[in-house]
């Protein structure tokens, strides 16, 4: 009647992934997958929040500390790969682990249409300065050659090609130092121009300019600047001494990725004009490098060409996210194992690169008319509904899996209280209180203020979870057989 199950239900087996990515291996993906947004997100909050954006990217970074930790204490637990949809199901069950995972999968599928876009935005910055048109901004062939770029991606995984760990790595390291030099010439600008004390001031029009609506829509937006930290749990088993590894490579991914992003958003409301930032959202990182004395000139072309990099590599990572997150999910017996079948002659999962690729294109293809700007903040606004469910999902997994698995962990999040009961003592986190209720706000800012990311999300969720019950209803009758 019923069914053994050696792996479904727990996951936990002897990891089939060769263990090769170590510390500085853990960060650059961590980093690769959440430093790519400050090239997409300094302009499009700028639009909102006007002077105000790094305040709203400040907030916004309460749930990527505090989900990005939990996400290290989980990972070092139980390095599996799946990240939240296995912490979920260990935490909670079956449909809870499903629905996180398919939140992922939103985010994902979401992440190649928007950084496909962002792509298009710095390379099309590139062929202006080469050749002074900007027609790669306007529509439709921002809409257009964004498709290309996806095409060529879904082709080059179809046939097992990827961007290798140390080509990742190269341009991590790279993209750390063109960030930095930005940093170090603009801060002492900032400084000798009296503009932080111009700053300061505009902060006080908050909820006349910007309005607090618009300023709480920017903070919803925010979130798009550090969605990616999930990266590093979902490589937990291809991670040399996991439990080692990724609570360090966590923490400096959080910490980098904070600073930059505040720093540099200070920046771009201050060294150009916020309404100049906004406007060029469509690359707003090459605006800023344009106002830095003396290197502006040559900045230009290399945040040019950073820009794009990092955007295409991020868009490539959510091509292989969707991939990934299906894989997780079929061993985990909570989606069809279809849905992940290998290609019989290149072993990749072909099905789900396609099917999830085509609804990013869809994305763009319907609204490819709009004007670049919108149509990058169409897709930017979609981005958070799946992310903050999963992230939801991953605090509240740490609270409950603290109390059905007490035993001593190899790290814990800082911040926890202890309560003994029944001769058993519970470390109680903190941490990831704070960490749920700043994302269910966010969510909730989402879902009152993005009314098409309220629309695509609902029939998101409602899709999958048809999905999800006739699968468990599948199963259920063949094992009644």
């Amino acid at each position: 009647m019923g069914h053994s199950n050696t792996s479904g239900e727990s996951g936990e087996r002897p990891s089939e992934l060769k263990r090769v990515v170590g510390i500085w291996g853990s960060f650059s993906m961590g980093f690769a997958d959440v430093g790519a947004d400050v090239y997409i997100a300094l302009g499009l909050i700028a639009l909102y929040a006007s002077s105000a954006a790094p305040l709203a990217l400040a907030l916004a970074a309460i749930t990527y500390i505090t989900t990005g930790l939990c996400y290290a204490e989980l990972a070092t637990e139980y390095p599996i790969a799946g990240g939240a949809q296995f912490f979920s199901l260990k935490a909670f069950g079956r449909a809870h682990g499903f629905v996180a995972g398919w939140g992922l999968m939103l985010d994902y599928t979401i992440d190649i249409a928007l950084f496909a876009l962002a792509s298009v935005g710095y390379l099309g910055s590139l062929v202006n300065i080469i050749n002074g048109s900007n027609f790669l901004l306007r529509a439709p062939y921002y809409g257009i050659t964004s498709i290309l770029l996806i095409l060529t991606l879904v082709g080059l995984n179809i046939i097992g090609i990827r961007w290798s760990s140390r080509i990742n790595e190269l341009l991590v390291a790279l993209g750390i130092v063109t960030l930095s030099v930005v940093l170090a010439v603009g801060i002492p600008v900032l400084f000798a121009g009296g503009h932080v004390v111009e700053w300061l001031t505009n902060l006080g029009q908050i909820g006349t300019e910007p309005s607090w609506n618009n300023f709480a829509y920017a903070t919803s937006l925010a979130v798009v600047s550090y969605v990616g930290i999930e990266s590093i749990s979902q490589a937990a088993e291809e991670t040399k001494n996991a439990r080692r590894v990724i609570p360090k490579a966590t923490k400096w991914v959080i910490i980098s990725v904070t600073v930059f992003t505040i720093a540099l958003s200070i920046l771009s409301v201050t060294l150009v004009s916020p309404k100049s930032i906004a406007d060029a959202s469509q690359a707003p990182m090459v605006l800023l490098a344009g106002a830095l004395p003396v290197i502006g000139p040559l900045m230009i072309i290399v945040i040019s060409l950073m820009g794009f990099a990092a955007c295409y590599v991020s868009t490539n990572t959510g091509v292989i996210g969707v991939s990934r997150v299906s894989y997780a999910m079929g061993r985990l017996n909570l989606f069809p194992s279809r849905f992940a079948k290998l290609h019989p002659v290149f072993k990749t999962p072909y099905v789900t690169i396609s099917i999830f690729s085509l609804v990013a294109i869809l994305l763009i293809l319907v609204n490819m008319f709009l004007p670049g700007i919108d149509l990058l903040s169409l897709v930017a606004s979609l981005y958070n509904f799946g992310a903050l469910v999963a992230y939801m999902y991953v605090n509240l997994s740490l609270i409950m899996l603290r109390i059905k698995n007490p035993s001593p962990r190899a790290w814990k999040v800082p911040g926890n209280i202890g309560i003994r009961h029944k001769d058993t003592k519970y470390d109680i986190p903190l941490l990831p209180i704070v960490g749920f209720i700043s994302c269910l706000i966010v969510w909730l800012i989402v879902v009152g203020t993005h009314e098409i990311g309220r629309l695509v999300g609902s029939i998101w969720f409602a899709v999958g979870l048809a999905i999800y019950y006739a699968y468990s209803k599948s199963k259920r009758g063949k094992n009644n057989v």
